[in-house]
């Protein structure tokens, strides 16, 4: 029973009190005057009794009432304090949140907003208040949720987007859900949106996309490798069997020549695919990784010299032996000194240094230039097969898809950073930070 019924129900007692005690008095004194037309001692009496009721009534009711009134009052005072309480609770449970929490009206202004949602975009809340969403979100993504905001206050039903926001250089990824708003009637006054960083999910949905892509790509990539390797290796045979037969000085051998050379790196890029979509049999070897960029370093000297790229090597010479084949981390290392070479056409500087984390576990050997960069919407895709920023003719775009796929096969990871002559950074070049396992003790009693 609600407050409004408790009252109506006093009202009611009362009357009927009230009603019954004027009734007895009535009652007494229509008695004592048809007994005698006098005023007998009977008469007095009976209409004493008569006083007597109905002020026993009105005190009765008088009492009642009171008493009423106050247990009313005790249950309005405590519900108002429960409402207070839990308003305080939904005030706390917003405002404590770290989402973005607001209600928009039907034009697409903010109405309310949590502290969250106004210290993201730099302000409080009161300052965005009756502001259009246009002010804190790009145009295309206000446009797009006043889309979303129209089709609820027509249709009265929830509904989900995606969208990127973002202030400088962070940019965020949320979910979000718009709710009607209701009145008593039905009628939409407002829509509810409450907003969640997706961005973790939304890397790694990206990263379990490239992995698939690149396991789809080196089933691929094998069959193709092994359908191009028998016709090439018999072209490859027969131009030197036309070789043998033609002189040194003459056209025809040069021909013979450029087709040889040609044929030799159809073959390299063969080999590539095929180390590419090569799975590991679960049996690691294990090298010196100092070594590995050593070796490469004397191949590499005369060429870095050449394009006026100086070397920087910083080797730490405690760095135990790493997970890793010999030749397959060598590979690793030119397939990254070449991208950073190819990026300082007009000279620069090349860092190359290996560091042996705190915990004695892992090996870091990060690859660092100051060329031209990669842009930000190709760093996705640096890791696919075939893609590549060089010229035609240039790269095959396996490089670092071979790359990754060696460093993946020894339970290494391999991490790019870069930025162009149009990023905010100043530090123009790329850096590619690979990390490796260190031979335990186990393995070493294993071996």
């Amino acid at each position: 029973m609600n407050l409004q019924d408790r009252l109506k129900l006093t009202r009611i007692t009362l009357i009927i009190v009230w009603s019954i005690s004027f009734f007895c008095f009535v009652l007494t004194l229509m008695t004592g005057m048809r007994s005698s037309c006098t005023w007998p001692d009977g008469f007095v009496w009976l209409h004493g009794l008569g006083l007597g009721t109905l002020f026993l009534g009105i005190g009765g009711a008088l009492c009642y009432s009171r008493r009423r009134f106050r247990g009313l009052q005790n249950q309005v005072t405590d519900q108002s304090k429960e409402i207070k309480r839990c308003n305080e609770r939904y005030r706390t449970l917003v405002e404590s949140a770290e989402d973005f929490i607001f209600t928009v009206d039907c034009s697409g202004r903010f109405r309310s907003l949590n502290t969250f949602t106004a210290a993201f975009f730099g302000g409080t809340p009161s300052q965005f208040v009756g502001q259009p969403l246009s002010n804190l979100f790009s145009q295309e993504v206000a446009e797009e949720q006043l889309k979303l905001i129209k089709s609820v206050f027509q249709s009265g039903k929830s509904m989900r987007d995606e969208f990127m926001i973002g202030r400088g250089e962070y940019q965020i990824w949320l979910s979000a859900n718009f709710m009607p708003r209701k009145d008593e009637n039905g009628n939409v006054i407002s829509v509810l949106c409450i907003a969640r960083d997706i961005t973790e999910s939304k890397k790694q949905e990206n990263q379990l996309i490239n992995t698939e892509k690149l396991a789809s790509m080196g089933t691929l990539a094998a069959g193709v490798a092994h359908e191009i390797n028998n016709p090439l290796g018999i072209i490859l045979g027969f131009t030197d069997l036309l070789l043998e037969k033609c002189e040194k000085n003459s056209q025809d051998y040069q021909d013979l020549k450029t087709i040889e050379r040609q044929g030799l790196h159809c073959k390299v890029v063969v080999e590539n695919l095929l180390r590419f979509a090569r799975h590991g049999d679960g049996i690691y070897e294990y090298c010196d990784i100092n070594e590995s960029i050593r070796n490469i370093m004397d191949v590499v000297q005369h060429s870095l010299d050449m394009n006026n790229i100086e070397l920087r090597l910083s080797l730490d010479p405690d760095i135990p032996e790493v997970k890793g084949d010999l030749r397959q981390m060598q590979q690793v290392i030119l397939n990254l000194v070449n991208n950073a070479a190819a990026a300082m056409k007009n000279g620069g500087i090349l860092w190359i240094s290996s560091v042996l984390d705190a915990t004695n576990e892992k090996v870091f050997v990060i690859v660092r230039d100051n060329g031209h960069g990669i842009p930000s919407e190709y760093m996705d895709k640096i890791f696919d097969p075939f893609f590549t920023t060089k010229s035609e003719g240039e790269g095959t775009g396996l490089g670092l898809s071979v790359t990754h796929g060696i460093i993946t096969k020894y339970k290494g990871t391999i991490a790019c950073e870069s930025n162009t002559a149009n990023s905010d950074n100043n530090s123009k070049g790329t850096t590619c930070k690979i990390t490796l396992k260190v031979r335990d003790s186990k393995s070493l009693k294993q071996d």
